[in-house]
């Protein structure tokens, strides 16, 4: 269903959209944003390239056993935060996920072996091997293993792996690990150290763009000390004394099906500790498509000053007795996670063979066990079902004859080989109706204790009906909202093919997400209609408490699973008539459930969707919780609209915690931009902040949330109030490519009553009327920062509320896939030329009489309450503010020399008005006029006065008044083309008496 050849995504990343407070200090303009570079030419043999050695003068960051429940928490905080400062993306940063707790410290102490952290899905999914293998009676065996080389083997089919997921940048994306800690490495002569080595590839499929990436972690239990390395690879990048990686993308796109694989090899350059980063692919259907390089090293500082060279690696280190200095195992894993920034990606579809093999000393062999799910790495997946089997010699690499398989179905989180899993999998068919019904696995017997009693399968249609199980009893649970559920037993030790319906019964209300991925399962969902514009499908749900917390489920770095709702593909003529809120019990089993609110609301997402609208919600307010680790947010959008066109969202309420709205077209690195998306209509929605729970954890800071966000074309944005921080953007870039791009988009329609009917085309039903603020005129947007931060009423001929109105708060940062970043400080192209506001305003005209050009005076505007409301730096005669019916009041500021009646009033009654400001020369300052004969009427003339007791000023017209101090004064009268004047140039010498001057002009 999502092999799509006209649409390509990701190639080009967004990789975060960074909203910062209003008044934060935002990353300066032209920062490092870290390499990135394709190769041009495969290197043919493992080669080391190097960068200036470090220093040796400072001593690295000793080891240490102490740990702390979050100190992997807090390196992972502070790695975020150093990449922010850098202006470097987060999809590069690739983090651990947090440390064991106090109570898993103290089972594993008592028990003598560890466990894996992960204790339910999401996890990271593929093979791991923690140095645990199975024992008789149930028990568990630890041991150590220690290895200088690892390899990991990918060999995904012709179906491949899809990815479905609008929480990504790019929906298609997730990412591939082979992780694995080093220990025992020596710096500056001392041995001790462990670091943990990342060999990563992310993947695009829409696009085919193929990212490697490497990362290297101290954990030994300190910082990555700055002269960790006496050289490192010429991509690579340390970032501070928080991390490093490099980043090196494949030149030409892949596509399925592909064999990859992944190296970390220790080894020693010139007597010194080093780690090798290898990378092949192959396909098996397009030789062009091969590719192998050492793209990446670390060599490390391990000579002290006049010390001898090392003679023997470091090695790489499963260990099954105890956990590492930071609270993490040492395992060796091959992972499937989001890509990158501690995300998650689902995954609709899985078909793959996976190896893990570490060096023997003469050949690589499978490892001695094996696990379903990581223990060490942040990014997570759901969707996928890892079983394991015995292979033929070579299959799928030299000496690994035990391999895993990924498929579709529940990810489910269990000992493989040698830890207590039968062989194989089976075929589950699911012929459930409705078909968009969510089927909830749990293991019933004969699991090991490891093993995750609870996981939500994804919904069967998308790719296939059949989702593949490990041999054993299941419970299944079929539900879905407005219908009743079922629950029954599978005996899964062979095919299994389930039947049956499910009964309609509203007295469920919403229980379970509302996904459809066909216009028949859109019927399955609603209420009335024919899917007609003159009947569309409607869809209204009651919903009578919170979701199961089997839906609230996120990852350790919060980034939510199931959206609430999930379209794609639809055309059908649909209207979601006041949605319920979506909330869902948060699942606290997670890191960091006891710090997130006990409830949250589940998002939207219309991918590829058609004649759709969403109206009359009462609050639709989305995930908190994605910034719980840096001030990134990552998708964080309460509804998405992905390369959907024709759809109205009108009538809404948007409490949003983070973005609100999102509208956006597809686009790709290697195909066709601006893929879909677009014509679609905002109306009459009201676009809020909402306040954090008291309970949350380092949520969204204050005055940073947004309200809409466009990269499409021909969307029409009328009626709405904006009340975010960030009121709206138009994006001036497409988000895949990167490069500028000026979207054509209207923020308002000619300005017209209130009482005018409209409808967006495809919606007869649903009368567009009516005024937002409920005045009589509709035409733009509410816009709370429109005009002087002080003044809402002030408009055209203000420099901060000019006509049109553009966004003017510069809150937002977007990171995209190459040397460029961009600051949100407008709609660009366009913006609102027709802005409302809560009240008639009328022109008052403030003007100065009696008062010589040039010359600055000032006046503060108040209301009847004394709220200030303009200041008027006047350096004209007359100065205009916009203002509604009332009473108001001035004070005037004059400049040296004149006064005025200080404070007056004005009242503005339903028309413009007209105040007057009459100055005259102060006390203690002379008048000294100068009058003309012989100019045409109104041809303009100047003088200039100046001394020693007087600044230079100038005046101009048919008589000229200046202020002047005692003492000598000279003047100049300036030529006026055609004429003489006379005299041209004079003094005077003021005393008290009024002063006067005749020039004639011949």
């Amino acid at each position: 269903m999502f092999a799509r050849t006209r649409k390509s995504l990701g190639s080009i990343l967004l990789a975060a959209i960074l909203t910062l407070g209003a008044f934060a200090v935002l990353a300066t303009a032209g920062g490092a944003q870290g390499p990135h570079t394709a190769i041009a030419s495969l290197a043919a043999s493992p080669a080391t390239s190097s960068v200036a050695s470090a220093a040796p003068s400072v001593s690295a960051v000793a080891p240490t056993t102490a740990t702390s429940s979050n100190a992997a928490s807090a390196m992972a905080s502070a790695a975020f935060a150093a990449a922010h400062a850098q202006g470097i993306k987060p999809n590069v940063v690739l983090p651990p996920r947090p440390s064991a707790t106090a109570q898993q410290l103290s089972v594993a102490r008592q028990a003598g072996v560890v466990s894996p952290l992960y204790t339910g899905s999401p996890a990271p999914m593929g093979l791991a091997y923690y140095g645990l293998s199975a024992g008789p009676h149930g028990s568990v065996v630890g041991t150590v293993l220690n290895t200088t080389r690892l390899v990991a083997t990918v060999n995904a089919n012709a179906t491949g792996i899809r990815a479905a997921d609008l929480f990504q940048s790019s929906p298609d994306s997730y990412g591939i690990q082979l992780n694995a800690v080093v220990t025992n490495v020596t710096l500056f002569g001392t041995p001790g150290y462990s670091f943990w080595t990342q060999n990563v590839v992310e993947f695009y499929p829409d696009s085919g763009l193929l990212v490697l990436i490497t990362n290297v972690w101290n954990f030994s239990g300190g910082a990555l000390s700055s002269n960790v390395f006496y050289q490192h690879g010429p991509h690579g990048v340390q970032v501070g004394t928080t991390f490093y990686y490099a980043e090196v993308i494949v030149p030409f796109a892949v596509t399925y099906p592909f064999n990859l694989r992944l190296y970390l090899n220790s080894t020693l350059v010139n007597g010194r500790d080093s780690v090798h980063f290898a990378t092949t692919l192959s396909s098996p259907t397009n030789p062009s498509e091969n590719f192998a390089a050492p793209y990446d090293e670390v060599i490390f500082n391990s000579i002290a000053a006049g010390g001898a060279p090392l003679t023997q690696p470091a090695n790489y280190t499963a260990n099954g007795l105890s956990y590492n200095p930071l609270g993490l195992t040492d395992d060796y894993e091959l992972i499937f996670g989001g890509p990158g920034g501690g995300s998650q990606s689902t995954l609709f579809a899985a078909d793959a063979t996976l190896g893990l093999g570490y060096w023997t000393g003469t050949h690589y062999a499978a490892v001695p066990s094996a696990y379903s799910y990581g223990g060490e790495t942040g990014e997570t997946v759901t969707g996928a079902n890892i079983a394991w089997n015995d292979a033929p010699s070579g299959v799928p690499a030299p000496g690994i004859t035990t391999y895993g398989t990924m498929t579709t179905g529940p990810s489910i989180l269990t000992g493989l080989w040698n830890a207590g899993a039968p062989k194989g999998s089976y075929p589950v068919t699911l012929h459930v109706v409705p078909t968009n019904a969510f089927n909830v696995f749990s293991p019933a017997t004969g699991w090991s204790s490891n093993l995750t009693v609870s996981e939500l399968a994804v919904a069967p249609e998308l790719e296939t009906h059949t989702v593949y199980l490990i041999p054993g009893n299941y419970t299944l649970e079929t539900e879905l909202s407005d219908y009743a559920p079922v629950t029954r037993t599978l005996h899964v030790h062979g095919p299994v093919t389930v039947s049956y319906s499910l009964t309609p019964n509203r007295a469920y209300g919403v229980y379970t997400p509302l996904w459809a991925f066909s216009n028949a399962q859109v019927a399955a969902l609603s209420s009335s209609g024919s899917g007609t514009p003159s009947s569309p499908y409607v869809i209204v749900n009651n919903q009578y408490g919170t979701i199961g917390s089997e839906f609230g489920l996120y990852n350790d770095y919060t980034f939510p699973v199931y959206p609430a709702v999930f379209f794609y593909g639809t055309s059908a003529s649909t209207e979601f008539y006041q949605p319920p809120s979506f909330a869902t019990s948060t699942n606290t089993f997670q890191y960091p459930g006891a710090y997130l609110p006990a409830t949250n609301d589940l998002q939207y997402w219309f991918w590829n969707v058609t004649h759709l609208s969403v109206v009359g919600a009462s609050n639709i307010s989305g995930w908190f919780g994605a910034t719980a680790y840096y001030p990134a947010v990552f998708d964080t959008f309460s509804v998405i609209f992905y390369e959907g066109g024709h759809n109205l969202v009108a009538s809404n309420v948007f409490g949003s915690e983070g973005q609100g709205l999102l509208m956006f077209s597809g686009g790709s690195y290697f195909g066709a931009l601006n893929v879909g998306g677009g014509n679609n209509t905002v109306w009459g929605n009201t676009f809020l902040e909402a306040t954090a729970p008291s309970s949350t954890l380092a949520l969204m800071p204050g005055a940073s949330g947004l309200g809409l966000e466009l990269a499409e074309n021909n969307d029409l944005v009328y009626n709405n109030y904006f009340d975010t921080p960030t009121t709206a953007w138009l994006l001036p870039l497409n988000l895949y490519s990167g490069s500028p791009e000026f979207f054509t988009d209207a923020f308002n329609i000619h300005p017209q009553a209130a009482s005018m009917v409209h409808y967006a085309a495809g919606f007869p039903l649903v009368p567009l009327t009516g005024s937002i603020l409920g005045t009589t005129t509709q035409g733009g947007n509410f816009w709370w920062d429109y005009g002087l931060a002080f003044n809402p009423y002030n408009g055209a001929n203000n420099p901060y509320g000019k006509l049109p109105y553009t966004e003017a708060a510069s809150t937002l940062l977007v990171y995209i896939y190459g040397p460029s970043y961009y600051y949100a400080s407008y709609l660009y192209p366009g913006g609102d030329n027709a802005p409302l506001l809560p009240y008639s305003i009328y022109l008052v005209t403030v003007a100065g009489v009696h008062l010589p050009n040039g010359l600055t005076w000032g006046a503060q505007i108040t209301d009847s309450s004394g709220t200030l409301l303009d200041d008027l730096p006047a350096s004209v005669a007359v100065y205009y503010v916009w203002l509604p019916s009332g009473s108001y009041n001035y004070t005037v500021s004059a400049p040296t020399g004149w006064s005025a009646s200080s404070t007056g009033s004005f009242t503005v009654s339903g028309a413009s008005t007209l105040v007057l400001i009459g100055f005259s020369v102060a006390s203690g300052y002379v008048p000294l006029t100068f009058s003309e004969t012989g100019l045409p009427s109104g041809t303009m003339w100047s003088v200039k006065v100046w001394g020693s007791s007087s600044a230079l000023e100038w005046s101009a017209g048919s008589s000229l008044v200046f202020a002047v101090a005692a003492g000598t004064l000279h003047f100049y009268v300036q030529p006026v083309t055609g004429y003489t004047a006379s005299p041209t140039y004079g003094s005077f010498l003021v005393a008290s008496s009024p002063l006067s001057a005749a020039v004639t002009f011949t």
